[in-house]
């Protein structure tokens, strides 16, 4: 019998079922309460315990029916380096961070002279850490294999 899916079509019910997975778990991430008070931002819920469990068993019976499919048309895991996307997410806001230095400003209106003293430099510095933090995640990283110490190296006497 012949597949019943063709290479393109298998990876595209892999890809929407992966979304909706990555989605799903998202969401029942925040209905389980994780929440996030940052500096400039926070993630509120506002749902009734009632509804937050509703909405809990729809999201396990989609997972249900994910799993089912993964297993018909064999669908296998898909490794995903959270370090790519931490160097994409700084990459991008590297260039968002460039993009709002006091020269850049006025595209917005008339920039006052001393925002230029108070804001590039800070703007710059974290500008470079983004910068920085997907240079470092982008890296390939030495793994250490404690098997292949010698027993009788340096200190072990």
């Amino acid at each position: 019998m012949p597949p019943l899916l063709n290479t393109a079509q298998h990876a595209a019910l892999a890809i929407a079922l992966c979304y909706l997975e990555q989605s799903l778990r998202q969401a029942e991430m925040w209905l389980q309460g994780r929440q996030i008070t940052g500096i400039l931002y926070r993630t509120s819920l506002r749902l009734s315990a009632e509804r937050r469990a509703a909405i809990l068993a729809c999201i396990a019976e989609a997972l249900e029916g994910v799993s089912r499919l993964a297993e018909r048309f064999n669908l296998r895991p898909v490794d995903e380096p959270l370090e790519n996307k931490i160097a994409a997410e700084m990459s991008i806001n590297w260039a968002n961070l460039i993009d709002t230095r006091s020269d850049k400003l006025r595209r917005y209106g008339p920039v006052d002279p001393k925002l230029q003293e108070l804001l590039d430099p800070d703007m710059e510095h974290l500008a470079q850490l983004a910068l920085a933090i997907a240079s470092l995640a982008r890296e390939p990283e030495e793994v250490y294999d404690e098997s292949a110490r010698s027993s009788h190296g340096p200190g072990d006497r």
